[in-house]
């Protein structure tokens, strides 16, 4: 785990810069007072304790659908249910990080959530999956930005790419379910253990998104 935590803070130096050359081509257009960019401070902070609670709701949630779509004998669905959890549950641990080196207090939660029919699953993770990419995590960025948050940004970044894959893949699931190609969904899945991007099939040899390695990628395949 300190392996990729310290992973997760070398990606930063790849934003800085972007943060850096964004702020000196912005000062001309954009004044934020110093009341703005405290506000902003402090409200990145509970947004990131409001996607912690997200992440970790997610993948609790997915978890249960793996298992509730197996019993369905979603085999190849349910192979996909166990991958995005692992990665809520990396964005999750990126989301705790940033809330600790803020000093303040990561949220304690019990995942509430209902299990429902597999179709019916998928159905209601697409929506959640769009409104996350969508609406949250690019408000809780331009908030990140305001505040200069560069290891905030870089978290709600990693988790915003990848939720758009991840509807997708769902998006794919829910339409093999509804046309009964279900031996056209993918049979391996790969996890970027620093991002949480994941990938069908096959994988590149860097993460498009943290550039970390194939090799120490997740594998997510039957047995």
């Amino acid at each position: 785990m300190k392996r990729l935590l310290n992973v997760f803070y070398l990606h930063l130096a790849l934003i800085n810069c972007i943060f850096i050359y964004s702020c000196n081509n912005k000062n001309a257009e954009i004044k934020t007072t110093t009341k703005q960019h405290m506000d902003a401070e402090k409200m990145t902070i509970e947004n990131m304790q409001s996607a912690y609670k997200g992440e970790r709701t997610a993948a609790a949630k997915y978890e249960a659908f793996s298992n509730k779509a197996e019993a369905e004998g979603y085999h190849n669905i349910a192979l996909l249910y166990n991958a995005v959890c692992a990665a809520e549950n990396i964005h999750a641990t990126n989301h705790k990080v940033v809330i600790e080196d803020a000093g303040s207090t990561v949220p304690t939660i019990i995942p509430e959530y209902k299990v429902k029919t597999t179709k019916e699953n998928l159905y209601d993770d697409i929506k959640g999956e769009a409104y996350e990419a969508k609406t949250m995590y690019p408000d809780f960025l331009k908030t990140a930005e305001i505040a200069n948050n560069q290891i905030a940004f870089l978290s709600l970044t990693y988790a915003m790419k990848t939720e758009k894959k991840h509807k997708i893949f769902f998006e794919v699931a829910l339409g093999d379910i509804n046309s009964n190609a279900l031996n056209s969904l993918p049979s391996k899945y790969f996890v970027c253990p620093v991002c949480g991007n994941t990938y069908s099939n096959t994988a590149p040899k860097h993460c498009d998104f943290s550039l970390t390695d194939r090799e120490k990628f997740i594998v997510f395949q039957h047995r």
